[in-house]
């Protein structure tokens, strides 16, 4: 067994905030066609990890905006080349000139009301991503959706009301755009994502023991997550393009 390589993908996947696998994410990769040629955007990007993923698979150059300083600060000590530059920035006050081959956003978040959310529905966050796409770029955007047609009321309360697959798919082809690369979660990634999240809420909760609205927090994100997200709920990183 290749334990080196496990290794590998278990630190990388501690700074992966996605729920699709290291090794999903470089397979995303070659679906979209990445090479050394192409320049990715990446808004919304976390520690950076999948543009690293992909400069060092692919030999490609990206940006990528987020607007967590420590994220960013974590992210460039990891770079291993100079082919990725990460910045601290509002994705949606980001301007940029170029045109990109490929950009992602992981966190493409709208509501039915337009509450709370950068958009009010799917049309208009694709729309935004487009925008600083190459004639023929594609899109690539993370979604939550339902494995089932209705879910239990604490999981709409908790996170919105969300399309089946099959309803996202209807959206985006109205939205005249067609899937032609994906990568979904797996059980495996959601619970590195889970206890990733929640270890970062108990360190703040060892500095301040009496914190009860933290406390509270934490025991709603563990019982969302046993109850309700884990048999009910899916996440998907989805590559789309315009006919």
């Amino acid at each position: 067994m290749n334990y080196a390589h496990i290794l590998s993908a278990c630190r990388e996947g501690e700074h992966l905030i996605s729920m699709v696998s290291v090794e999903g994410i470089v397979r995303l990769g070659v679906d979209l066609g990445l090479n050394e040629n192409c320049r990715v955007l990446d808004l919304g990007c976390g520690y950076g990890t999948m543009l690293k993923l992909w400069s060092e698979a692919f030999g490609l150059r990206g940006i990528g905006i987020d607007r967590d300083a420590e994220f960013i600060q974590k992210g460039t000590a990891r770079l291993t080349n100079d082919r990725v530059d990460l910045r601290v920035g509002d994705l949606l006050a980001f301007d940029d000139n170029a045109a990109y081959d490929v950009v992602i956003c992981t966190e493409l978040s709208f509501s039915s009301d337009g509450n709370d959310t950068p958009f009010p529905d799917l049309a208009a966050g694709i729309g935004f991503l487009q925008r600083f796409c190459k004639p023929g770029g594609k899109v690539v955007f993370g979604r939550l959706f339902s494995k089932i047609p209705a879910p239990p009321a604490e999981l709409v309360a908790f996170d919105g009301e969300l399309p089946t697959l099959g309803e996202l798919h209807r959206q985006i082809t109205g939205c005249g755009y067609y899937i032609t690369a994906m990568a979904t979660d797996t059980p495996a990634e959601w619970e590195r994502y889970i206890t990733w999240s929640a270890k970062r809420d108990l360190a703040r909760l060892r500095k301040d023991p009496n914190d009860r609205v933290l406390a509270e927090w934490m025991d709603t994100w563990y019982r969302i997550y046993f109850d309700y997200r884990r048999p009910y709920e899916g996440w998907g990183l989805f590559g789309v393009e315009r006919l």
